[in-house]
């Protein structure tokens, strides 16, 4: 999943729904048997952490260790998601974004780092340029404030020579088709008089701010500008209380003596550093190649290790980032495959945009004051119910309207399964059940394997609902019922599933368990007919499964156009049903 930026006001119901369903996701594919690691991170660099800060007066470094231990302790380790904690990473460690400014560096070297002046994007008032993916409008992306046009010199990417690349890729890309649409358009290609043109300008990741990586770069009046080498890595991000930003078109780094004077890696000369700091969309174009070898000091990803678990076999995350976030990691892996360094060019195999939640109908936001607070619900119904209650609002990749009336229904839902298997528990019945519950069971197992690989987790919960309604009925419940029942929940409810599994006296954890495995004869119902009668008299017949109930008779007989037309609006006193057999309305 997308990893978050650590806002003072923590996670919001909007983060848990997104984080939830890509948690469903892992946990039925490493109940399928597959090695599966979810990882969890913050992307805590860049302007809009920062603006926070300097509206709370209080340095972003000391917020953003607050805010992300709000995050982690309080929140994400609430919430049930199978985070592998050993894993995590943060954009502001030095000990990562030493492997960003690498990355710039292996950009520089290639040609595809430049600096130079042109008219570009300046915020008035988060005072530092945007690039081009940042202005929505004519308005800054993160503050909303109107942008005008400076003449600057500023840090490039090209990544203009990949443009073709990247529309050509979209075609073989699993990725959610609005996600593509997004991307086809902002690269826009055309021909005027026979040339090809795009609409894609160079990715400009300068910024004039302090919280940032600084950028790699020496400055000397003999050399010229010159890479700072590898082995000196990382420039660190000095500690200073001057921190604001300048306006000026400097970074407050230009003001730290300590910081700017340094000595020319070429000629040993003086020398001063770049002191701007680079985008935080560079921060996540990257971060998926750091998650699985988080762990290595000396290398930013370790071949065998990447080889292992890259590229991502699926990533979960908003539409809202379709530009920014999506086509610059294709981008920077795109590089990094033609540099020698990745075996593949494409950094996720599948894509899936979940939807948005909103509030009495409108999009959630602080202005308008309807933003929803997880905590309380986790304290009052537990992260199951709100697990469920999310995923069963509608389709993930819609989203939906979030109720308090809704969430105890499904309270109560998850409280009658809970008192079920304490019932039953004990009194099992080892055998079989009978042909019509396997076939039952089989075709709601079905149902519910094809409805979490194509994330519609509204409709699995739905088949797991009328399921249990039909157990419930049950006089007697075998082994293989229940306990199928419990790893098919499971994925939605993982606190009360672990907890029931354990009642059961099985042993190890039921996340660890194999997920029930349908038998495709079992999904084939088996039919017979039956007559319908009007008064006694036969007027059709129907096909029907061999359990089928009386209102199920009905409503077949009803859709037949004989009985419509003997019928003609006659009040109908008595039905008599024999299961197999006659269907008779008595008007």
């Amino acid at each position: 999943m997308m990893f978050p930026y650590p806002s003072a006001e923590g996670l919001h119901v909007g983060n848990v729904y997104a984080f939830t369903g890509a948690d469903i996701y892992g946990r039925f594919m490493a109940m399928q048997g597959r090695e599966v690691l979810q990882p969890m991170g913050f992307d805590a660099f860049g302007i809009h952490s920062e603006n926070f800060a300097i509206k709370q007066g209080i340095h972003p470094a000391t917020l953003t260790a607050l805010n992300i231990q709000r995050f982690r302790e309080t929140q994400l380790k609430r919430i049930g998601n199978r985070f592998c904690w050993n894993h995590e990473i943060q954009t502001t460690d030095p000990s990562y974004y030493k492997w960003t400014q690498w990355i710039f560096l292996q950009l520089f070297k290639a040609g595809l780092a430049v600096r130079k002046k042109a008219t570009v994007n300046w915020c008035p008032e988060c005072k530092t340029v945007l690039a081009d993916e940042q202005v929505i409008g004519g308005e800054c992306e993160r503050c909303n404030s109107l942008t005008i046009e400076r003449e600057l010199e500023q840090w490039f990417f090209k990544i203009t020579q990949y443009a073709q690349r990247l529309l050509d890729n979209l075609e073989q890309l699993d990725w959610s088709e609005k996600v593509k649409a997004a991307q086809r358009n902002w690269i826009g290609c055309s021909e005027i008089d026979g040339t090809v043109q795009y609409h894609l300008r160079d990715w400009l990741i300068s910024r004039q701010r302090y919280w940032g990586p600084p950028i790699p770069i020496i400055y000397c009046e003999i050399c010229g500008t010159v890479p700072v080498p590898e082995e000196q890595l990382p420039v660190q991000l000095p500690e200073t209380e001057n921190w604001l930003p300048q306006g000026t078109g400097n970074s407050p780094l230009a003001d730290i003596p300590e910081f700017v004077n340094t000595t020319c890696p070429c000629c040993g000369g003086a020398a001063r550093r770049e002191t701007d700091v680079s985008d935080n969309f560079l921060d996540s174009a990257w971060y998926f190649l750091r998650y699985p070898s988080s762990t290595c000091s000396d290398v930013p990803f370790d071949p065998a290790i990447t080889t292992k678990w890259l590229p991502v076999n699926m990533y979960i995350g908003g539409a809202e980032h379709s530009v920014l976030h999506l086509l610059y990691t294709r981008f920077i892996t795109m590089v990094l495959h033609d540099l020698g360094y990745l075996p593949f060019e494409e950094p996720f195999r599948q894509f899936r945009a979940h939807g948005l939640l909103t509030k009495l109908g409108a999009k959630m936001s602080k202005s308008k004051g309807n933003v929803v607070n997880p905590d309380q619900y986790i304290e009052e119904y537990g992260a199951d119910t709100l697990r469920t209650y999310l995923m069963f609002l509608g389709p993930y990749d819609q989203g939906g309207d979030f109720s308090a009336r809704g969430i105890a229904g499904i309270q109560r839902f998850l409280e009658r399964v809970y008192q079920w298997v304490l019932k039953h528990h004990n009194c099992l019945q080892p055998h079989p059940p009978s042909l019509a519950s396997q076939q039952r069971l089989h075709q709601t197992i079905h149902q519910v394997c094809e409805d979490i690989q194509s994330l519609k987790y509204n409709t699995a919960i739905a088949a797991l609902m009328s399921y249990f309604k039909m157990l419930q009925a049950k006089l007697s419940i075998a082994e293989v019922e229940l306990k199928s029942y419990l790893l098919m929940l499971a994925p939605f409810a993982p606190h009360l599933t672990e907890e029931l599994w354990q009642q059961l006296g099985e042993s190890g954890s039921i996340h660890q368990q194999q997920f029930p495995q349908f038998d495709p004869q079992l999904l084939i119902t088996q039919q017979v007919t039956v007559a319908v009668q009007i008064n006694g008299r036969t007027r059709t017949t129907i096909n029907l499964s061999p359990n089928a109930s009386q209102q199920e008779a009905i409503d077949a007989a009803k859709h037949t156009p004989a009985i419509q037309k003997h019928l003609n609006n006659q009040a109908v006193h008595r039905t008599i049903y024999v299961p197999g057999r006659i269907l008779n309305f008595v008007t």
